[in-house]
């Protein structure tokens, strides 16, 4: 008598494990709108928690898929705490008074000047982390590279800062978390990814221009500002999608099945929030 084949085993469709990744990052994003209300101080304190999810995401693998566990978390809290503290206090990059730096130089609130001296710290510290190492050092380049991509990207979710202390910071970033929001829900339906980028992508923008047509009383910008800002954010919460759970592939603990890609998109949102809030106060 034969034995019947053992059954495949059943997964979840590709569509249904993209919702817990949207669903967080539609909760970072609310929790920012909400935040920029109040004080942009409360904003930095939602972009550190954005940042600690990063810093905490998947380890890099080997050729084999072998996770590799090496150190990164303090190299991309001192890349994040460093790019949050100089773009709060911005006047700190500048030299002191009387001398050369402090008379030639001038940051201004509302830039990301921040970035390429908080990635510069974080690679130092993913340099020095690697130094102490004694499991051998395995996959030296491979953590270091990871240890520095990831700092930077973690530096990125600052453009949620510099929108928010932009005169009319609220506007921008309640448009942006609107765009991004609609963007990752709409990413998750099933069907071809192209068609479904596209429609997520008209669907944001669509989304921005009727919050600021209908919100004409508080709103400043215009409906045209509106389309611009939700199809240009949706790029980069799609993309923080993609390759977050790319990154983390295989892995199922929280901060690499959900947490990370829903934390990458807030990230890689937050310089096109800045940019265009940028293009929309110099029109």
């Amino acid at each position: 008598m034969s034995r019947r084949a053992p059954e495949p085993q059943r997964t979840a469709p590709r569509s249904a494990a993209r919702w817990p990744p949207a669903v967080w990052s539609v909760v970072l994003l609310a929790v920012l709108a909400a935040a920029v209300r109040t004080d942009p101080v409360i904003v930095a304190a939602v972009v550190l928690l954005v940042q600690g999810q990063i810093a905490v995401g998947p380890h890099p693998a080997d050729a084999r898929g072998r996770t590799v566990r090496a150190p990164k978390v303090a190299a991309v809290m001192t890349a994040s705490l460093v790019a949050t503290a100089l773009t709060l206090w911005p006047r700190s990059l500048i030299g002191a008074d009387g001398t050369s730096a402090g008379d030639i130089a001038g940051v201004v609130p509302g830039s990301l000047v921040a970035i390429l001296p908080a990635t510069a710290a974080g690679v130092a510290v993913a340099l020095l982390s690697q130094m102490v190492r004694r499991d051998g050092r395995r996959e030296l380049v491979v953590t270091t590279a990871h240890a520095a991509t990831a700092s930077l990207l973690a530096t990125l979710t600052v453009g949620w800062i510099t929108a928010a202390r932009t005169p009319l910071g609220t506007e921008v970033v309640t448009l942006g978390a609107v765009g991004a929001g609609v963007a990752v829900v709409v990413w998750c339906l099933p069907g071809d990814r192209y068609l479904v980028a596209s429609i997520a992508m008209l669907g944001s923008a669509v989304a921005c221009a009727l919050v600021a047509h209908l919100q004409g009383g508080f709103f400043t910008f215009t409906w045209v500002f509106g389309l611009l800002m939700g199809a240009q954010v949706s790029i980069g919460a799609i993309l923080g999608q993609v390759v977050g759970r790319a990154w983390g592939e295989g892995r199922r603990h929280a901060s690499s099945g959900w947490g990370f890609p829903g934390a990458l998109s807030v990230a890689l949102a937050a310089p096109l929030v800045h940019l265009i809030g940028q293009l929309g106060l110099s029109g």
